[in-house]
């Protein structure tokens, strides 16, 4: 499903997009935390940074685990047309070394860790996709 273009296979309703990173305390930053950084990071980051920005909050993301380290970023969720992720992954990964889903480690990998680009009609897709998940109006 993977070679038709996204918006496509996203309206078909056969493919959920995939969640990673979406932590809500301390505990589960805490149990995806590694105490060294991993062979991969450093291409991950690079691919969670380059995502495609889909919904952007006012709102500041903070650090979970250290109340000092003040505003991260700024809230936003990003995505690939297959996963999803918000902006603050990637501190948690440089900072933390989270482990991230091998499923999500070797998609990244069979995209030799690039994103593709999406248009707005892609983008546009993704959203009614994720909100008909979620249930969402």
């Amino acid at each position: 499903m993977e070679d038709l273009p996204t918006w496509r296979w996203l309206m078909t309703g056969d493919v959920r997009l995939r969640e990673v990173g979406f932590y809500s305390s301390a505990i589960d930053v805490s149990a995806a935390a590694s105490a060294v950084e991993q062979p991969w990071e450093q291409m991950a980051a690079g691919y969670l940074e380059r995502g495609m920005t889909m919904l952007v909050s006012p709102g500041w993301a903070v650090d979970l685990l250290n109340d000092q380290a003040g505003k991260i970023c700024q809230y936003s969720t990003l995505t690939d047309g297959v996963w999803i992720w918000p902006s603050d992954l990637v501190h948690y990964l440089r900072t933390y070394h989270v482990v991230l889903p091998e499923e999500f480690l070797e998609h990244m990998a069979s995209r030799s860790w690039v994103v593709p680009e999406l248009d707005d009609a892609e983008l546009d897709a993704i959203c009614e996709r994720l909100e008909l998940q979620r249930g969402t109006p």
